[in-house]
C-alpha cells in the first residue's frame, strides 16, 4: 500500500459571491470610543461597487456632526471599514 498526501495551497482573496456578507463602514469617537451606525454598502443594479462604497461612507459619516453636537470637545474620528474575504483554493502541493 503506497500512500500520496498533498496539501493545498489556498489565497485570502475579497468575497465577491452573491451570498457574501456586504461591506460595512461606521464612524467612532476616538475620544470616548462611542460608535455611530453600521451602514451597509448595497449594490443596485445602477450603482457600482465602488460608488456604493463612497456613499456608504459618507453617511456613516453623517453621524459625527451629530456626535459633536451633544460632544463638543471631541474632535478625532475614525472610520471603520469592513469587508468580506474567503480562501480560494489554489494548487496542490506534494
Amino acid at each position: 500500500m503506497n500512500d500520496t498526501y498533498a496539501l493545498r495551497r489556498f489565497a485570502v482573496v475579497f468575497d465577491t459571491e452573491p451570498d457574501a456578507e456586504p461591506a460595512t463602514y461606521r464612524m467612532q469617537c476616538a475620544v470616548c470610543d462611542a460608535f455611530g451606525p453600521t451602514v451597509e454598502a448595497v449594490q443596485g443594479d445602477d450603482k457600482s461597487t465602488l460608488g456604493a462604497r463612497i456613499e456608504a461612507a459618507r453617511e456613516a459619516s453623517d453621524w459625527v456632526r451629530q456626535h459633536r453636537s451633544s460632544n463638543r470637545e471631541h474632535f478625532t474620528y475614525r472610520l471603520i471599514e469592513t469587508h468580506p474575504y474567503r480562501l480560494a483554493p489554489g494548487e496542490w502541493r506534494r
